[in-house]
């Protein structure tokens, strides 16, 4: 059995979920776009299949991980909340609307939203949980929980939160010096299609 193939899916979901966070955080707001369609739901795996699966992702941490996922989307939040709460400048409605203060976008965030996040966030494990049993065989999850019993597999646990939080760090910054610099390139085009940066 490779680490590789059992270390690649924890990594590819951290930076997934990191290329998704803030990496843009210090744009100019952006117009209101239409809504993503959302994804179909996770399909739910056997009785038998889901339980499997749930031995090995409480072996995993994937309970810490939807808790980390929260917070992602927590800050997530906060970005349009102040782009929401953007009000012209106080006495001059001539001039563009300044954003909601972050501490102010924050407190919305965690008064308002927040509450029904935490109040479902077993059902996002139990998708989590069913996203493995459709994607791992019963074999394939026997042989995950004993590699994972194993001392390389037990420091694959201990090491990967660290490993995932470089790569999402690294992706971050890699992220927005891209983006930085593509608008520098591009800004008088940006700036004739109508867009402020």
């Amino acid at each position: 059995m490779q680490l590789k193939r059992f270390a690649v899916p924890f990594l590819a979901a951290g930076l997934a979920i990191a290329s998704a966070s803030g990496a843009f955080a210090q744009t100019a707001p952006a117009a209101p776009a239409a809504p993503p369609a959302l994804p179909p739901p996770v399909p739910a795996a056997s009785p038998e299949a889901h339980k499997e699966a749930a031995a090995l992702t409480e072996m995993i941490g994937v309970s810490k991980q939807s808790q980390q996922i929260m917070g992602i989307m927590r800050n997530q939040m906060i970005q349009p909340v102040m782009r929401a709460g953007a009000k012209p400048p106080a006495g001059d409605p001539t001039k563009p609307a300044e954003l909601m203060k972050g501490e102010d976008a924050a407190k919305i965030v965690d008064e308002l939203l927040m509450p029904d996040f935490v109040a479902q966030q077993n059902d996002l494990t139990n998708q989590i949980i069913d996203v493995w049993a459709n994607n791992f065989s019963m074999d394939d999850i026997k042989g995950l929980r004993a590699f994972y019993s194993t001392p390389l597999g037990q420091k694959l646990i201990a090491t990967l939160p660290a490993v995932t939080q470089q790569g999402m760090s690294a992706s971050q910054a890699w992220g927005q010096r891209v983006y930085q610099a593509t608008i520098q390139k591009n800004k008088d085009a940006l700036i004739a299609r109508g867009l402020r940066f």
